[in-house]
C-alpha cells in the first residue's frame, strides 16, 4: 500500500516533467517531423524510474510520435539538467493521448444537433 506523501510526491515530480518536456519539446528539439504536439498529462511510477507523456497530436500524426520517442534520450537530458535535484530521472515513453480527438468529435456531433436543431 502507498504511502500518502509517496503518491504526492509522484504527482509534483509529474507536475515539473510534464510542465518542463511542454517546453523543451516547444524551444529545444530541432527535429523538423515535431511539430503540433501538446502535452496533455504525466504519469510516473511509484519508484520515479520511468514517465509516461500522453501528448496530443495536432493531425494525429504517428509520424511525430515516433520522432519524439527518438528524442526522449535528449529530452531526458534536458530535463536532468533543470531536474539537478532529483537523483534520477525517469526514462520517458511517449504515448498519444486519444482523448482530445474524441471530445473534438463529440463537440462536432453536438455543434451538428444544435445546427440541425435551429433549422
Amino acid at each position: 500500500m502507498k504511502s500518502h506523501s509517496s503518491s504526492h510526491r509522484t504527482e509534483r515530480v509529474a507536475s515539473v516533467i510534464k510542465r518542463n518536456v511542454a517546453v523543451i519539446i516547444e524551444t529545444e528539439l530541432s527535429d523538423p517531423r515535431i511539430h503540433g504536439v501538446s502535452v496533455v498529462d504525466v504519469s510516473v511510477s511509484h519508484d520515479l524510474r520511468y514517465a509516461t507523456v500522453w501528448v496530443y497530436i495536432y493531425g494525429n500524426d504517428e509520424s511525430v510520435l515516433a520522432a519524439l520517442e527518438n528524442s526522449a534520450g535528449y529530452i531526458k537530458k534536458l530535463l536532468a539538467e533543470q531536474m539537478s535535484e532529483m537523483r534520477v530521472v525517469p526514462q520517458l515513453h511517449f504515448r498519444l493521448d486519444k482523448s482530445q480527438s474524441y471530445y473534438e468529435r463529440i463537440d462536432k456531433v453536438i455543434k451538428g444537433l444544435h445546427d440541425e436543431k435551429s433549422e
